[in-house]
């Protein structure tokens, strides 16, 4: 019963949260200066249309403001639209008026979700072994030298390696590996580097501190008292042990992560959810650009949630309230 309470709060708050975070959306997009008719490509032709036909522009705003409910008042839209988003029923863009934002999302949102979980795996693959190494040899010169690698990667944001690895292999190294577009297996190696980089540091600093915290416990004095090998001892317990709470930040990383493709797309021409979100909030496409903001946010709260609930079962210590 206590993990069905458990879920039964957590789901009550992250849909208030969520309704919250439309709420913010809609409202800064609905302030914001300019409209989508003076920031989408259609602006051209609508101030010609304004200028030669002033009552067919009017009638043409009437239709749009009718079509997407933008004749309500404010608070309306705002409830509207939460209840719309909470039932998955995101509408047409404004962009492409005849294709669901749904449709739209069942292609960008998988390149996304590659390119993160790409980024994460190969930030483990890294990150683990620089952070078990600088953890067994703490204080000495090589872990000083991971220790600021590790600091390093974690200061450089993706969108400047990107720009980085452009420069690299678009005009140093031209033809090495391709620097635009999405299709291929060259196409993810830029852009999965660009990404992991920063969290190399991240897990390489958590094992770090993690297994230098397990290596002070009782339960391994007591092992070396009793004579057990050292690296018998330092992989069967304390690594072990010292890996159980890398969960709590791994599932977070991977969320964040996704959040964090919005650059690195745009920069790489990747046809993503970043790059539709950047295009959205560029032409102020209010329905695209608060779906994206949604679903970004909706994925960090379902991955803590889970995160929860893995490392609940891992460590029976841990109680779910």
């Amino acid at each position: 019963m206590a993990i069905v309470r458990f879920l039964i709060k957590r789901i009550v708050a992250i849909i208030l949260t969520m309704s919250g975070v439309i709420a913010v959306a809609y409202v800064m997009m609905y302030y914001a200066p300019g409209s989508f008719f003076s920031s989408s490509q259609i602006a051209s032709a609508l101030g010609q249309l304004a200028v030669q036909d002033p009552h067919a522009y009017q009638v043409t705003l009437k239709m749009f403001e009718e079509r997407y409910g933008l004749d309500k008042p404010l608070w309306e839209q705002v409830l509207k639209y939460i209840w719309y988003s909470l039932t998955f029923n995101f509408g047409n863009s404004y962009e492409n008026p005849n294709v669901s934002i749904i449709s739209q999302l069942k292609v960008a949102l998988p390149i996304s979700l590659e390119l993160a979980f790409g980024s994460v795996v190969v930030a483990l693959i890294i990150g683990l072994p620089l952070g078990i190494i600088a953890a067994l040899k703490r204080n000495s010169w090589l872990d000083y030298t991971l220790s600021t690698l590790s600091m390093t990667g974690q200061a450089i944001p993706a969108f400047v390696l990107a720009v980085l690895f452009i420069l690299l292999f678009g005009v140093v190294w031209p033809g090495t590996l391709p620097i635009n577009g999405w299709g291929t297996f060259g196409n993810v190696v830029l852009p999965v580097l660009s990404l992991a980089a920063p969290n190399i540091g991240t897990f390489a600093r958590f094992v770090r501190g993690s297994l230098i915290e397990v290596l002070r416990q009782d339960y391994i004095r007591t092992a070396q008292a009793k004579g057990v090998p050292y690296w018998r001892m330092i992989f069967r317990h304390a690594i072990r042990n010292s890996l159980t709470a890398l969960i709590t930040v791994v599932g977070p990383t991977f969320a964040f992560t996704v959040v964090g493709t919005v650059w690195v797309e745009d920069i790489f021409g990747i046809p993503g959810l970043g790059k539709m979100l950047a295009s959205a909030f560029g032409n102020l496409d209010y329905p695209l650009a608060i779906t994206s903001v949604y679903l970004l946010c909706m994925l960090v709260m379902v991955t803590n949630l889970i995160v929860d609930l893995c490392y609940a079962w891992l460590d029976p210590r841990v109680k779910l309230e």
